[in-house]
């Protein structure tokens, strides 16, 4: 498919598309208010205060109406355009003389290829404004804090750099094997089947040992950072309980969000050969 095809797909669902992230970063925006509300809430009610529990009903009912308003709306919106995309590639995948084995691994690289969008895209949407937003509130609630969680984004940078160079190789010898896969199902030969199956499971277990061990010095990062982080911020008196509160939601928040990396990674690494294969 030619780069401006899908220019023009994507000029005309821009809007719907636009729309649909921005619900998605407004229900992340809400969520990143939670540990505040919620503190600010604690705090209120053992002053026999409801206002911080009404700002955080009244929040959480805003969230629920844009979630339950977006999971209808962007399944419409997506899978129409796979519907458009999956037809444009079938035509322009056999103008360029693919077999049915090519174009039909290419088809279904496309529907990954839409689902980056739906999924993973609004899933990096929440990965930002998870750590960023945790991190500025944590330095907003303790510098101490906020530099000792800072501290983790060294090693995440450079296991996670490590990984995607690793993933890029890996899916390309992936997805090299996957476009042969009708080819030799259709030859139903014992011995040229188990040679297939064999390599695509041995590029899956290569992705998924560089993804545990990308995932696994995150881990050991953070966790680190989460006793460094205990131990500082018991030892300071002057915090309230709502915001112990806060602070410690906040901080989990932000290890959670780094912790997602190698999947998105993953994700990125895996995309970038499909739109390589499909011209984009």
């Amino acid at each position: 498919m030619t780069q401006s095809i899908l220019t023009a797909l994507s000029r005309a669902e821009r809007l719907s598309i636009a729309g649909t992230y921005t619900l998605t970063l407004l229900e992340n925006l809400c969520m990143l208010a939670y540990p505040a509300l919620t503190g600010w809430a604690v705090d209120g009610l053992l002053k026999n205060s409801y206002r911080g529990l009404s700002a955080l009903i009244a929040v959480w009912l805003v969230h629920l109406v844009m979630a339950f308003g977006r999971q209808r709306y962007d399944t419409r919106v997506f899978m129409g355009l796979y519907a458009r995309l999956a037809v444009l590639t079938v035509a322009e995948q056999r103008h360029q003389g693919h077999g049915t084995s090519i174009v039909s691994a290419r088809v279904e690289m496309m529907r990954e290829m839409v689902g980056f969008f739906e999924a993973d895209v609004p899933a990096m949407f929440s990965q930002v404004v998870t750590v960023i937003g945790s991190l500025v509130m944590l330095f907003t609630f303790d510098l101490e804090a906020g530099f000792i969680a800072m501290a983790v984004l060294l090693p995440m940078a450079l296991i996670n750099t490590w990984y995607w160079r690793r993933a890029l190789r890996l899916h390309r010898g992936l997805n090299d094997q996957i476009e042969h896969e009708i080819a030799d199902i259709e030859a139903a030969r014992p011995l040229r089947l188990r040679r297939h199956f064999g390599r695509v499971r041995r590029w899956h277990v290569q992705l998924s040992d560089s993804e545990s061990w990308t995932w696994t010095v995150t881990e050991l990062a953070t966790i680190i950072a989460l006793v460094v982080l205990l131990i500082d911020f018991t030892r300071s008196p002057v915090f309230s309980a709502g915001a112990i509160y806060a602070v410690l939601a906040y901080v989990f928040d932000y290890l959670q969000g780094l912790d997602s990396a190698p999947a998105l990674v993953n994700s990125v690494a895996r995309l970038r050969d499909i739109r390589a294969r499909l011209g984009h």
